[in-house]
């Protein structure tokens, strides 16, 4: 049965966000992010708890990468989501995809993904709205 959602600032049906990082080692740390969306046309807003290894990761740095993950790398972006990298450091090489450096911002850009967005830090809502 179809249902009427309104006016609504998500996207359904919300695609597989991969949110990527630096650890500060210089290691990659990824992230499946559950809910983020468009807040304009060149910003992108992102509902993560602080607690994540890769907030911390972006707070740090300044930058992140947004990915979308496919079909075809969903086994990959599956265990981004179930796996932490507070208690796996090394969980982005355990997962057989390859990253390189972002030509625009201090973050990994994966390559097996088909769409990636370079972000700049802007700043983190805590509980506030």
């Amino acid at each position: 049965m179809r249902k009427d959602i309104k006016t609504t600032e998500a996207i359904f049906p919300m695609p597989v966000l991969m949110v990527a990082t630096y650890n500060e080692d210089g290691s990659i740390d990824v992230m499946n992010a559950a809910w983020g969306t468009m807040l304009s046309r060149n910003q992108v807003i992102l509902n993560l708890t602080e607690t994540h290894k890769t907030v911390k990761n972006v707070k740090a740095r300044k930058a992140f990468t947004v990915s979308i993950a496919d079909t075809a790398h969903i086994t990959e972006a599956d265990y981004f989501g179930v796996v932490s990298g507070n208690s796996t450091p090394d969980k982005f090489a355990k997962s057989g995809l390859t990253a390189e450096k972002s030509g625009k911002v201090d973050a990994p850009v994966i390559n097996e993904f088909p769409l990636c967005m370079e972000c700049e830090f802007i700043r983190y809502l805590g509980g506030e709205y």
